[in-house]
């Protein structure tokens, strides 16, 4: 008679899984969100730095709001790598639903074109962009998703640097 006792366990304990809130049930469908880039900009333009912004459609399939932990970018032009670097996110995505979000990445702007060797301001030119953006998700924890983008982007001229920025700097040497 002992033996049926344990067996009875798991039948209880799975018919209270299938009738669970549709909640339970869809986390443990344990779907990822899905991601894709869409754009990049500068924004904030000194000699000294500049703020980079990755913009991202990010798509929850989850009935909890969708944390973004952080993001690992790298740029390229060409063969010539240019930028890499990560950032952490304080931002979410609403439960069920696609929302649009711009990441922002603080670079060295006069590095940038250092690094780009000889390729002036107010150029267009191609880029290769690869992110991995850091999720926590309900189902499956923290996991990240690559994205990926070719594009063409103009670098920003001096005439949008500041006056100000260039004086402080020459005063500053």
């Amino acid at each position: 008679m002992r033996a049926v006792k344990p067996a009875i366990l798991p039948v209880v304990l799975i018919a209270f899984l299938a009738a669970g809130c549709e909640s339970i049930q869809e986390v443990l469908n344990l779907q990822k969100p899905g991601a894709q880039m869409t754009g990049l900009k500068f924004v904030d333009v000194k000699l000294d730095s500049a703020t980079l912004l990755f913009d991202v459609e990010v798509e929850n399939p989850y009935p909890v709001v969708l944390p973004l932990l952080s993001m690992g970018y790298g740029l390229s032009s060409g063969a010539n790598r240019f930028l890499s670097g990560s950032a952490d996110l304080q931002t979410t995505v609403p439960a069920k639903s696609t929302k649009a979000v711009s990441l922002p990445a603080s670079i060295n702007y006069l590095q940038m074109l250092k690094a780009l060797g000889g390729i002036r301001p107010g150029v267009q030119i191609p880029y290769q962009a690869k992110l991995t953006l850091a999720v926590d998700t309900p189902g499956l924890g923290r996991i990240t998703l690559p994205l990926k983008k070719d594009g063409q982007i103009v670098l920003p001229t001096i005439s949008d640097v500041d006056v100000k920025d260039i004086w402080n700097m020459i005063k500053s040497n």
